[in-house]
Order: structure tokens, then C-alpha cells, then sequence
């Protein structure tokens, strides 16, 4: 896992004016710090966990994590980030240039956030954090999370990416919203969120070979086995990376 040294090294040269903060468990933390990468903005950062303190308020104003430093001051909230990025330094842009089209992108994002990424979090307690799965909000969460994915099923043509032949927001909002989305489905429905969906497969492995991808896989790897371990949570990873490759 990097840190924040060499963080402060390696920006100090090229892009002084950015410093993303953040913890590699969380799948905004990875969307935004994979877009950063997409983009030539480099690949560290200052690991930091939410807080509730009023130093940690005055950059997060919610307390959450990622937030992003910047010479105007900080910015919260994920979404907000990416398309300030994308404003900020417009070279590899992640939303695209036609307006209609950098719309059905924001609806994607939309959906995914509201309605997949959202209702998922109800599950990672069970799924995590050591939680009693029969206290788990299964039936309802797993319903509003199948009407978003028929509802990407409609949006999104996976042509080569979510949508259209470039890479926009939306494949990073849905890859890293899965990510950890598909390992509660796995562990307590005991189903893929992939199934019937070869398209969306095949577009999720062609993410697995960027090289943004294998760099923030492989930090939150290790954070998220010491997260587990830290609750007691009886998630065995080894065991899902066997069947992820089975969508039936």
C-alpha cells in the first residue's frame, strides 16, 4: 500500500496541486483513485479513515471518505470529485463531450449509485463486518438492486465499455460499485449479480486488465483482508475468488 511520503514525492513534481485522501476498502476511495490514474494524475495517496472530528469535517463535511485536497481547498463526496477532475484536468476525459451523451453517462452513474451501490450497503454489515446475516435487509435490498440492473440492462450497451467505445465515469462507478456489491450477493443470497449477463462478464473482465484496475485491486486486497479480520467477519475470500468466475 503506498504512502503518504511517497505520495508527496511523486506529485511534488508533476501535479502539486492534488492530493487524494482515503482508505482502499472503499469502493468510492478506489473509483475516484482509479480515475486519477486513468487520467495521468498518479496513482498515491494520504491514507486516512472517516471521522467525526471538526478537523476532519472542515475537508469532509459528512466525515466520509474519499475527499480530495486541492489549492482551492477540499472536495467531498465522489461524484463531485470525478467531474472536477474531469474540469480540472481535461486530458483523458471520463465523461463524454456530447451532451447528451455525458447525460445517459450521469444517468448510469445515477442508477448505479442510488439504487445498486445505496441498498448493497445494507448487506456489507452481514457481509463484512461480522454482522448476523439473519438481520440482514436481503429481500428488500436484493429487489431494488434487481430493478437497477434491469435498468442498466436498458441503458448500458457494453459496445467496448458501459457505454460507447471510450471509458467513461460509469465503467468506474460500476466496476468498483460490484466489486463489493457481488461479494454480498454472493455470501448471502447465494447468487450473481452477472448471471445472464455475458456482456457485463466480458466487460468486467476487460476491466481486470487495465492497469489503473490491477493497481487498486491490489491495495484493496490487503486492506480488506485486514478489515475482515479486524471484525471477525466470517467472509472467506478465497472461497468467492473460485466462484467468480461461475455466473450461472
Amino acid at each position: 500500500m503506498t504512502s503518504t511520503s511517497r505520495f508527496d514525492r511523486s506529485l511534488a513534481q508533476d501535479i502539486p496541486s492534488i492530493r487524494l485522501h482515503g482508505y482502499p476498502v472503499s469502493n468510492w476511495f478506489n473509483c475516484v483513485r482509479a480515475a486519477m490514474i486513468e487520467k495521468g494524475l498518479g496513482s498515491d495517496f494520504v491514507l486516512c479513515r472517516a471521522a467525526q472530528d471538526n478537523e476532519f469535517l472542515a475537508k469532509s463535511a459528512m466525515g466520509k471518505i474519499p475527499w480530495l485536497e486541492t489549492l482551492d481547498g477540499s472536495i467531498a463526496e465522489s461524484i463531485a470529485i470525478l467531474e472536477y477532475l474531469d474540469e480540472a484536468y481535461p486530458e483523458r476525459s471520463i465523461f463524454p463531450e456530447d451532451a447528451f451523451e455525458k447525460a445517459k453517462v450521469r444517468q448510469i452513474v445515477n442508477v448505479i449509485q442510488l439504487y445498486i451501490e445505496a441498498p448493497m450497503r445494507r448487506l456489507y454489515p452481514a457481509t463484512f463486518m461480522g454482522g448476523d446475516r439473519d438481520e440482514a435487509p436481503l429481500a428488500d435490498v436484493m429487489e431494488q438492486v434487481d430493478r437497477a440492473m434491469i435498468a442498466l440492462d436498458h441503458l448500458c450497451d457494453f459496445t467496448s465499455f458501459v457505454r460507447g467505445t471510450a471509458l467513461t465515469s460509469a465503467d468506474l462507478v460500476l466496476f468498483y460499485t460490484l466489486e463489493l456489491g457481488e461479494r454480498a450477493a454472493r455470501h448471502l443470497a447465494n447468487r450473481s449479480l452477472y448471471a445472464g449477463r455475458p456482456a457485463l462478464q466480458e466487460w468486467d473482465a476487460m476491466m481486470r486488465l487495465r492497469e489503473s484496475t490491477t493497481e487498486v485491486l491490489s491495495d484493496f486486497a490487503a486492506a480488506f483482508a485486514d478489515y475482515c479480520d479486524q471484525r471477525n467477519a466470517e467472509w472467506n475470500e478465497a472461497q468467492y475468488q473460485e466462484m467468480r468466475f461461475s455466473h450461472a
